[in-house]
């Protein structure tokens, strides 16, 4: 369980109003000032720089920021992991963004199934933002992530380093030459909602080339990449999109890989995990699993 002052603590970081966070907490707004005062004499520094509209932490109340959110989540894992030993229980909660969900996991979860017959396996299918709220939370074990993450806040591990790249129909103009991205923003773009990975590395490497989503004729936004591959393959229009994704697809000609130019896309596949979390090893033996079923 988390110091109350603590709590008062990180509440007031995410409302960055005392009155609020009196509110939230069904406190008084002195009360809540005595909580900040105590950890700022105890840990011995200034935690609140500035208060009222321009609220902002110091570095150090930054950084207490960062260890306390850590330590609220680890808590937040005692229990779960408590009731399994005591249950005698096995279970695998854990959480993976859309391209890895579908195309990377089931074959693994295919090997672990053979394997433990008798483990029980949650796996939640969101983007990268839902995913790691849901480790915070201590709702899930670890998480594949295809995306950027915060990774000052989470330790992580490498799976791979995937091709990102563009696809269009065989019918597509420019499925069969040479190009420059600019050529492309004529087309129609077809991509993941904001949070996605798949959409995020696509903005940074867009970003890179001075260039956004935006400059597109017209974007069209779907959460479901076998919609999104359909579109493509009836010429609606274009998409990026990790090559594993589109494996399929590109084998049998129903897609066709675009060539472009200062285009050569890698971005790592990702296992995350809370730091320090308790059951550390018990994390790392799924990591050092995945990657063994992986390379077999």
């Amino acid at each position: 369980m988390l110091d109350n002052r603590l709590q008062t603590f990180l509440t007031l970081c995410e409302t960055k109003n005392y009155s609020l966070t009196a509110k939230t907490l069904n406190m008084t707004q002195p009360a809540v000032s005595q909580h900040i005062q105590y950890l700022e004499r105890h840990y011995q520094t200034n935690l609140i720089s500035q208060k009222g509209k321009n609220f902002a932490l110091t570095e150090e109340g930054k950084a207490l920021q960062q260890y306390v959110m850590t330590l609220k989540a680890n808590s937040e894992r005692i229990k779960p992991l408590l009731q399994q030993i005591k249950s005698n229980s096995k279970k695998l909660n854990f959480g993976a963004t859309l391209t890895i969900g579908e195309y990377t996991v089931p074959p693994i979860l295919a090997n672990i199934f053979a394997e433990k017959p008798d483990l029980q396996i949650s796996m939640v299918v969101e983007n990268t933002m839902v995913l790691q709220r849901l480790l915070w939370d201590g709702e899930i074990d670890f998480a594949l992530l295809e995306g950027h993450f915060k990774q000052e806040e989470f330790e992580s591990k490498l799976v791979s380093n995937e091709s990102f790249i563009g696809v269009c129909s065989p019918q597509n103009e420019y499925a069969e030459r040479l190009i420059n991205m600019e050529e492309l923003l004529e087309q129609n773009l077809i991509l993941r909602e904001p949070g996605s990975g798949t959409r995020d590395v696509l903005e940074r490497a867009l970003y890179n080339q001075n260039l956004s989503i935006r400059d597109f004729k017209r974007r069209i936004e779907i959460g479901n990449m076998n919609a999104i591959k359909n579109l493509c393959h009836e010429n609606v229009g274009i998409t990026f999109m990790y090559k594993e994704a589109a494996k399929k697809e590109l084998l049998e000609g129903h897609l066709k890989e675009i060539s472009i130019r200062n285009f050569n896309i890698t971005h790592p596949f990702s296992f995350v995990y809370l730091k320090n979390c308790p059951d550390k090893n018990q994390i790392e033996y799924w990591y050092n699993k995945i990657m063994v079923i992986r390379n077999t």
